[in-house]
């Protein structure tokens, strides 16, 4: 490992001589320009924790770097990892990472410096160009895994389920049996087969990956959306608890499995158990967008259910930013935002800081290109239905969302965290008195769900009406 090899790994040829750091391979054979083995194996402790959401991903990076600070993928990385956040502030520090590391970028690998190249057009806000930047490193070097989580993140902010599932398709022939990592490239293909409605496909791929795996947290979250999808709410609950200990002992992911389990227990009309995960596992997590857009989903569900969050909304409310830069980054978390203050009940604040949610979505300066087409095409129109219906103007609500709600995968999202739509449309028609909508939408819900608790309240919720 210690010669110089090419950047495709099966020969050796006079691409070589444009690196002008000597190089090793890692793990899966790919060349990486540095004659640091302690700093190779930083990056696969990095990688690991990457994968897994178990141990501390940046500090193991930043290890690597100190091995050999000249080799700059570790900090391109490190950049690509804090862009994944979806926020602007880490996006802000991968930039100062990305101009930092430039010149030394240059003097990468071939595969390092398109790496340098696709962490730049994440961070200009360019998530499609970013996707495909990372595709064509895919192309070359199908086992870049940081390349494949990277992009299989960004499309599902992207709201592209199509490449969820396909770009893992493409490359996992390359990966052969007990090649380290394999596990979680199952895993992502798990995820991917379930938002494109493959379930039963995704549930065999999910329980594969736990068989090389069984610590994979996100192969347990894709199962958990099969059971979710298909309405097994119980088998779902039970899944979650028995790999209690694979997903929630020091696991950076944890906050979005119990996201799910209350998911579980509303389906079953267990509000008691859903406010008790609520407050136990969401309520403190909130550093995060990633982790206020759980807990804030779980306290609207169970608002609509007739439940009082009020207070609860306001402490998590004041967590979120409703000013830009940081509004106006990312029209998901900009319609999360909205809909904590709209739970909160304060109407003077849902005036200012609504109305500065609004303008952030209407010329969303801080995010980027990607950005400002989710934002006029999904995030506003959205915005301006939840609007309607904190302010008890329930048909204009329930037609907002109507209009809109069928496109709504183009802001990101899963379909289960797009499911809080469905719901809310259901409550604006019931509200409305509109009986037909109101029916038309919960008929959805039958071939999954018809039996489940929560659609029988619907039911009575819409039978009233009569």
């Amino acid at each position: 490992m210690d010669a110089a090899v090419d950047d495709d790994t099966t020969s050796t040829t006079s691409r070589t001589s444009r690196t002008a750091r000597p190089c090793r391979t890692d793990a899966r054979g790919l060349a990486v320009g540095t004659r640091s083995q302690a700093a190779v194996d930083h990056l696969e402790a990095a990688l690991q924790a990457m994968l897994s959401y178990f141990g501390d991903p940046l500090a193991a990076l930043d290890a690597a770097t100190a091995e050999d600070p000249g080799w700059a993928l570790p900090t391109t990385l490190k950049a690509g990892l804090l862009l994944t956040m979806g926020e602007h502030g880490p996006t802000l520090q991968a930039r100062q990472l990305l101009r930092g590391g430039a010149e030394a970028a240059a003097r990468g690998t071939e595969r390092e410096r398109a790496h340098a190249h696709a962490a730049a057009a994440a961070a200009a806000g360019d998530w499609e160009a970013a996707c495909d930047a990372w595709e064509a490193i895919l192309v070359r070097w199908p086992l870049d895994v940081a390349a494949l989580l990277f992009a299989h993140l960004f499309d599902f902010y992207r709201g592209d389920a199509l490449n969820l599932k396909r770009r893992p398709q493409r490359v996992l022939p390359h990966w052969a049996d007990g090649l380290p990592l394999r596990g979680f490239v199952l895993g992502m293909l798990a995820f991917g087969l379930e938002e494109s409605g493959h379930h039963a496909q995704a549930e065999d791929a999910g329980r594969a990956a736990l068989a090389v795996n069984p610590r994979d947290p996100w192969a347990v979250h894709a199962v958990t959306h099969v059971f979710e999808m298909q309405g097994r709410h119980h088998d779902g609950a039970r899944w979650l608890r028995s790999r209690h200990a694979d997903w929630a002992v020091d696991n950076g992911f944890a906050f979005h499995q119990w996201f799910h389990a209350a998911l579980f227990q509303m389906e079953a009309l267990d509000t008691e158990g859903a406010l008790a995960t609520y407050d136990a596992h969401l309520a403190p997590a909130t550093d995060m967008a990633l982790q206020r857009v759980d807990g804030t989903a779980v306290l609207w569900r169970l608002k609509l259910l007739g439940v009082d969050v009020a207070s609860r909304f306001d402490a998590l409310r004041r967590t979120w930013s409703t000013q830009a830069p940081d509004a106006g980054f990312y029209a998901f978390n900009d319609l999360h935002a909205l809909i904590a203050l709209a739970g909160a009940g304060d109407v003077a604040a849902l005036q200012s800081a609504g109305d500065s949610l609004l303008d952030a979505l209407r010329s969303p300066a801080s995010g980027g290109p990607t950005n400002r087409r989710m934002s006029a095409e999904v995030g506003l129109p959205l915005a301006l239905a939840f609007t309607d219906h904190a302010s008890g103007r329930w048909s204009d609500a329930a037609r907002g969302l109507l209009r809109c709600r069928d496109r709504a995968h183009g802001f990101g999202g899963s379909h289960a965290q797009r499911d809080l739509l469905t719901l809310t449309l259901l409550d604006a028609a019931v509200r409305a008195g509109d009986r037909a909508l109101a029916r038309h939408v919960l008929h959805e819900r039958f071939p999954a769900k018809a039996g489940t608790p929560l659609t029988a309240l619907w039911l009575q919720r819409i039978g009233r009406l009569a």
